[in-house]
């Protein structure tokens, strides 16, 4: 499927969409305050279970092959595990339901792992004696000295975050000289403000759906890390890596979204934060495809 095409898809999705949601009404009002993203990743516990990964992973797969995989969950922790040395202290932002935290405390069982989150650890994971949670806003990482982490990560979760700078100021005040931060998440080829109305639209309800600040470009992205004395050493666009699961995330959102009467019901009786995210699915796969939006794997150091 061609980028116009799927520009002109998310025209028709949003032009549907509008004749039985009131689209606006969803976009507006509070998004991602603290109690917000907590009551999100509360609300859709059993989706991200059930869409995402039984184990508890939940980022998008990258599917290197082109074809959908569940071992394909594994890339992103893989990649942060090329960086983690004996001896090393490593720390997770927004840890989520732990898959992550865990899958590489066990990989290295010679390094420390700090997992920081919103909400703790469920108790029925069983944490290897190299793993410390703490329920925190990882915004705020002042309980932790200045040069006191080796390596850092963070998975989809950056994004939820308004005052990025305000993270990346901590991230570069705890890592070591020469640390690294490795980050995958979601950014716009331009400018929010350079789309028209509807791919706006279309941006917006994304956001809204993941509990997310309004997703910013790479150029903005890139201009955070350069303001809080980190240096980009590596970019990667995995955005068509990640459409085969964005494929089967639109799939599923169509069996409600293409069904007017369906989708009013849903939105009338059940939580926004979880009816909004089937928006996000419905719309995620030709935001790819149409090259507007992007999904990204950066390396960024703090200078020695």
């Amino acid at each position: 499927m061609n980028k116009k095409y799927s520009y002109y898809l998310l025209h028709k999705k949003i032009d549907s969409m509008a004749k039985f949601l009131n689209l606006d009404k969803i976009t507006q009002g509070e998004k991602n305050s603290v109690a917000q993203i907590r009551s999100y990743f509360k609300i859709n516990d059993w989706a991200y279970r059930h869409y995402h990964s039984q184990d508890g992973f939940m980022h998008f797969r990258i599917s290197p092959n082109g074809f959908f995989s569940d071992n394909d969950v594994y890339y992103q922790p893989d990649t942060v595990s090329q960086y983690i040395k004996p001896g090393d202290v490593v720390m997770e932002l927004g840890f989520g339901q732990g898959a992550n935290l865990l899958y590489l405390a066990h990989c290295h069982p010679d390094a420390r792992f700090i997992g920081v989150d919103l909400s703790p650890l469920k108790k029925n994971k069983v944490c290897p004696e190299n793993v410390t949670t703490y329920q925190l806003d990882y915004s705020d990482l002042s309980q932790f000295e200045d040069n006191s982490v080796d390596v850092m990560y963070a998975f989809e979760t950056i994004v939820h975050n308004t005052d990025k700078e305000k993270i990346y100021r901590e991230v570069h005040r705890v890592l070591k000289p020469g640390g690294v931060i490795i980050v995958f998440d979601y950014a716009l080829r331009a400018r929010y403000e350079t789309y028209d109305e509807k791919i706006q639209k279309a941006i917006a309800l994304i956001s809204k759906g993941g509990a997310a600040a309004m997703i910013e470009s790479l150029e903005e992205l890139n201009g955070h890390y350069a303001n809080c004395g980190l240096t980009l050493e590596k970019s990667v666009d995995h955005t068509k890596e990640v459409l085969p699961d964005l494929k089967r995330l639109e799939r599923k959102a169509a069996k409600v979204l293409e069904r007017p009467w369906l989708a009013k019901m849903m939105f009338l009786f059940l939580p926004e934060q979880f009816v909004s995210n089937i928006i996000l699915g419905y719309l995620g796969y030709d935001l790819g495809n149409a090259e507007t939006g992007t999904y990204h794997e950066w390396i960024i150091r703090k200078p020695e």
